[in-house]
């Protein structure tokens, strides 16, 4: 079930927020709270939403082994990346062999094999960045150009994502999501689409700088 329900009782804007979510989604999976919430479940929830769907694996096999040369146009070596390329390209590979849930949770939760997976998609959206660079600008803090954007706020583990980052990882991986912001000065949740106009097979709920994944009600099969 969906949790935070005993958050801000007598807030009943908040409580109108927290019903409107409860109507489009059955549960919540909360995730590590340690700057890097956004790739770790955008990985684990992708990964999860293909378990079974062998075609579908493949096809994923085939993007994740072409984005290497994403990183190798932005001028990183490939000696400086293979061993996080290989981490995640082995959950990739887990999921279309071992096919469980359980597997899934567990590499996501040992430490060393998740991080790996997390720095590679860090790289990735940096690569992204980097390789259409006239195209962001226009979107980073003035003063700051997209390479030190990507040293400093992309590529470190433990910072935080935004926008940006979204937009870029989005478009590598060809991962269609919706984002549900629920910012407590609105007085709606905010639906976020990335990229624009797709039709998204996961979804996020973003929540005092932190994101988890959400699962959508499914509609009843006839």
């Amino acid at each position: 079930m969906l949790l935070f329900l005993g958050e801000h009782p007598e807030d009943t804007l908040y409580q109108r927020k927290l019903k409107d979510l409860h109507q489009r989604y059955s549960s919540v999976r909360k995730t590590r709270a340690d700057g890097s919430c956004f790739y770790r479940a955008l990985g684990f929830a992708y990964l999860e939403s293909l378990l079974g769907k062998h075609q579908e694996i493949l096809r994923f096999k085939d993007i994740v082994i072409q984005s290497k040369n994403e990183l190798l146009t932005a001028g990183f070596e490939e000696t400086s990346f293979r061993k996080y390329f290989d981490a995640f390209f082995s959950v990739v590979e887990l999921a279309g062999s071992d096919g469980s849930l359980s597997g899934l949770l567990r590499t996501f939760n040992h430490q060393n094999r998740s991080d790996n997976t997390v720095q590679y998609l860090r790289l990735l959206a940096s690569a992204f960045l980097k390789n259409r660079a006239e195209f962001f600008q226009p979107f980073i803090e003035e003063g700051m150009d997209v390479q030190d954007f990507c040293a400093q706020e992309v590529e470190p583990m433990a910072m935080e994502c935004d926008h940006i980052q979204i937009i870029a990882l989005a478009q590598a991986l060809h991962i269609p999501l919706q984002v549900e912001y629920v910012d407590e000065m609105d007085t709606a949740i905010n639906q976020h689409v990335f990229p624009e106009g797709a039709s998204p097979s996961i979804y996020m709920l973003y929540k005092r700088a932190h994101y988890n994944i959400l699962y959508k009600i499914q509609a009843a099969q006839h």
